[in-house]
């Protein structure tokens, strides 16, 4: 991602002072938003990532919300991954975990939905590929979703694959689909408002999630040590967002 870059350069920078020559990221944002001749959204952008600005945000405020630092140790990764049984990335498995957690302490209705909004880096998931240094955004959301009462008694492999499968459905033809809805809403002059939580707010009963398990903090070095073990405070990093 590019914040990855980023940092890798500031390393670079500090390492050989003047001597330093920044490179030049992609920045070419007609490369990554074409829309099709003749614009053909095949997806329902307009209740996924949107909402009419007369419907109600599924959030509560920040004033019923604590902040809590979960360090997951590398035993406890692994176990999970067990319990998962199938192929699955770290993200994933915290993921499953978290969810199934978060809907238990909430003691929702098991008969309600409850959704995971997933962010998911675009870049390589485009035909062909936007390079990773794009400075631009290429972040769309995956939308797992389940009722509590499937969240809360499938298996931990169960829970993982509903994410999974939602995350490869963010491919080539729906980003594609997603930059056609965006020509069209602006050709027609159209207001669209995000789905997600506005600022000082939560979303319930769903989450929001964002990893960091990607940027590679631990391979930055300063010139004051070769690179490294990640700090503890950088291993499996995720942000969730719900109370």
């Amino acid at each position: 991602m590019f914040s990855t870059s980023v940092t890798t350069w500031w390393a670079s920078a500090v390492r050989e002072g003047k001597d330093f020559v920044a490179p030049s990221p992609f920045i070419d944002p007609a490369t990554t938003a074409v829309p099709r001749s003749t614009p053909a959204p095949e997806f329902d952008h307009r209740s996924l990532e949107f909402m009419d600005a007369h419907d109600k945000k599924p959030v509560v405020p920040m004033n019923r919300i604590k902040n809590l630092a979960v360090h997951f140790t590398a035993d406890f990764v692994t176990d999970l991954k067990a319990r998962v049984g199938s192929r699955c990335s770290t993200f994933q498995c915290l993921l499953a975990h978290v969810w199934k957690k978060m809907t238990a302490a909430r003691d929702l209705n098991p008969e309600e939905f409850t959704k995971v909004r997933v962010a998911v880096n675009c870049r390589g998931r485009t035909d062909p590929p936007v390079p990773m240094d794009f400075s631009g955004n290429m972040v769309l959301w995956a939308f797992p979703r389940l009722q509590v009462r499937d969240v809360l008694s499938w298996s931990y492999g169960a829970v993982a694959g509903a994410i999974r499968d939602a995350v490869s459905c963010i491919d080539e033809e729906y980003v594609q689909s997603f930059v056609d809805f965006g020509n069209v809403a602006d050709a027609n002059g159209e207001e669209l408002i995000a789905t997600a939580a506005d600022a000082g707010t939560m979303l319930w009963p769903d989450l929001e999630v964002d990893s960091w398990l990607g940027f590679k903090f631990h391979q930055i070095d300063l010139g004051t040590t070769a690179p490294g073990r990640r700090p503890r405070s950088c291993r499996r990093t995720c942000r969730w967002r719900g109370s």
